[in-house]
């Protein structure tokens, strides 16, 4: 079947921040919506890393995709590594764009921007209070509703709520082949994921190899174009 490029979403966003991606992309993609997002409705407050982890490998299956490039954006950073765990055989290269990547045994709280992770462990419980029994909808303008039960919220527009579990658990690298080639995407305006913080993550994960790209966090939608030519450049080799 040849390369696929599988594109996860970081937080507060759905697979929506790829369209203009995939449309420069000459290598196939697809781009699941994690769980707690459109229509993968899920409990944002109880959602877990390994929730995302196999909602992500399930669409790889199904798809029936023999060979993959795995890119994650921000906090799917720390979701594609537990991905090429499940699916070493598949997965042929890790791509980490303006990533969290935490080493092992931390959590990816503990390597955000250091006025990010003081906020964040000071709201804590407030993140998990405000998540209880909501999912993300973040639907284009005349999709179809979302069928579910529980609350939708930020439908339309920028979306803010993200899901706290992921962010406070204890991360591993078990089962994830050495051998898999990585690369970390740095983002030269990016006032998220610093220069400092971007070499640090690449220590997290053992090492990578290193492309720069002019623009901020939000690469995906400053900087389609010029992102899908690094990614299909990586998918091509």
């Amino acid at each position: 079947m040849g390369t696929t490029i599988v594109l996860v979403h970081g937080g507060t966003v759905t697979a929506r921040m790829w369209d203009g991606v995939r449309l420069h992309l000459d290598t196939p993609a697809i781009a699941p919506d994690l769980p707690g997002r459109r229509y993968r409705p899920a409990d944002l407050g109880t959602t877990t890393r390994q929730d995302w982890i196999n909602a992500v490998a399930a669409d790889v299956t199904a798809a029936a995709l023999d060979r993959v490039v795995l890119v994650g954006h921000s906090s799917g950073g720390y979701v594609i590594p537990g991905v090429a765990a499940l699916l070493p055989e598949v997965v042929a290269h890790l791509v980490f764009i303006a990533a969290t990547v935490p080493s092992e045994g931390m959590r990816p709280v503990d390597f955000l921007n250091p006025k990010l992770t003081q906020i964040a462990l000071e709201n804590e419980t407030a993140m998990r209070e405000s998540a209880q029994g909501r999912t993300l909808g973040g639907l284009a303008h005349g999709e179809p509703p979302i069928e579910t039960e529980l609350t939708i919220v930020e439908n339309e527009g920028r979306l803010g709520l993200e899901a706290p579990g992921p962010l406070f658990e204890r991360f591993t690298w078990v089962g994830v082949p050495r051998t898999t080639p990585r690369a970390f995407i740095r983002c030269t305006a990016d006032r998220v994921v610093t220069p400092t913080l971007v070499d640090q993550m690449i220590r997290n994960m053992g090492g990578a190899e290193l492309v720069d790209i002019d623009a901020g966090h939000d690469v995906a939608g400053t900087a389609p174009e010029a992102l899908a030519r690094l990614l299909d450049g990586i998918a091509t080799r």
